[in-house]
């Protein structure tokens, strides 16, 4: 049995850190409800790519193993059909504002009415109290009011984004994660409780060394590209045949072995090279030296050669080589689960992590607008006619 059955969660959320957190609990088991706006639906809705019907991949990623229900919160008769959904629930996540959850009466005191053991994530750009607990953000700007995006790019360039906006996968980890601590805490204490979430705080602990560098040692946490700051030889290097390897060679030992396997043997006693407070103050230098070896090297006889002396390293690697990789078939780490709309399997990232007695499973991908209108809002009672009166004044 999955470890999260018989767990029903309400979402009430746009986009993705929220609804990322819900999906993560809906692949170990847990009845996710996802609530959306009629006709415009979930924004994740309207962004590329598509298929070729005009379908939202990505909402059938992070959508998937979830019921879906339109509801107008905007409307008293909306704000009340959520309230008879919270009713049943076990767990409330949602990330609107502090100001539209009470305008709307399904703020976490107006909930705990019709369900006190109510458990609620509300994850906001700033969290629920601070001066800036009213301001809008997304991924993108609290990743620059973290202090990540400064410490991103090259020493010569501009501030940097990373590929992926990290606070939004951060966010949906990690707001899962406190689901479930809130959920323990239920189970031996009886009570609910509120979480409160700010989308920049994932991302503040995952720096935590940040702080107390600038405060003990004066680091400001200025950008260096690739390199690690701490540790050398620690970079990204170009090969022959164009192709670049990462060498995170963060031990004395690992060094010695990485001038082993490039028959750079005579450096490992340069007293400049000798420990690594040495290498990271001559870095450049070494790595001169690194890359006149290694540019001479295809990657892939290069790899194979470093990782037959013990040395850490890796390629560099696109999506469609990932997809392709024998490690990541072998281990399942992408799916392909079959879409109804599409009448094909569609691919997916698999369960995360893998439980040896409860295993997450992946059930169906994100489902079309309003698809378990019916089979949900049946179930908690009303009746053809109720539904019908619903639909003709643009509720569901």
């Amino acid at each position: 049995m999955a470890v999260l059955s018989g767990v029903r969660v309400i979402e009430a959320s746009t986009l993705l850190a929220a609804p990322l957190a819900a999906s993560l609990l809906s692949d170990f088991g847990a009845d996710v409800i996802k609530v959306e706006r009629p006709v415009q639906g979930d924004p994740i809705r309207s962004y590329p790519p598509f298929a070729e019907n005009g379908d939202p991949l990505g909402h059938k990623v992070t959508n998937r193993n979830k019921w879906h229900v339109t509801c107008d919160l905007h409307k008293p008769e909306g704000q009340t059909l959520f309230r008879k959904l919270v009713a049943t629930a076990d767990v409330v996540i949602t990330n609107f504002r502090l100001e539209t959850l009470a305008r709307w009466q399904i703020d976490y005191p107006h909930l705990r009415l019709v369900r006190d053991n109510l458990i609620m994530l509300h994850l906001s750009a700033y969290g629920r109290t601070g001066p800036y607990r009213d301001r809008p953000g997304f991924a993108r700007v609290v990743e620059a009011f973290s202090g990540l995006t400064y410490m991103s790019g090259t020493p010569d360039g501009p501030p940097m984004f990373s590929g992926y906006p990290l606070a939004d996968g951060l966010g949906g980890i990690y707001g899962a994660f406190s689901v479930m601590l809130a959920l323990f805490h239920r189970d031996r204490q009886g009570a609910g409780q509120l979480i409160d979430l700010g989308l920049y705080e994932p991302l503040m602990k995952m720096m935590e060394s940040a702080a107390i560098s600038y405060e003990e040692a004066g680091d400001k946490g200025e950008r260096t590209g690739n390199v690690n700051r701490h540790v050398a030889p620690n970079n990204l290097y170009k090969c022959r045949d164009g192709r670049w390897i990462v060498l995170p060679v963060s031990t004395d030992g690992m060094f010695v072995r990485l001038c082993n396997a490039l028959g750079l043997s005579a450096i490992v006693d340069d007293p400049g090279f000798a420990t690594n407070a040495q290498r990271v103050k001559h870095r450049d230098d070494l790595d001169d030296v690194l890359n006149s070896v290694i540019s001479q090297h295809n990657a892939t006889d290069l790899l194979d050669r470093l990782r037959e002396h013990g040395v850490a390293c890796g390629d560099i690697l696109r999506i469609d080589e990932f997809l392709s990789d024998p490690h990541v078939h072998e281990r399942t780490n992408m799916v392909r689960v079959f879409d109804p709309t599409l009448g094909r399997d569609v691919v997916m990232p698999g369960v995360v992590p893998k439980l040896s007695d409860s295993p997450g499973t992946i059930r169906w991908p994100g489902r079309p607008l309003g698809a378990d209108n019916d089979a949900v809002y049946r179930a908690l009672g009303l009746s053809d006619a109720d539904l019908e009166k619903l639909r003709e004044t643009g509720v569901v």
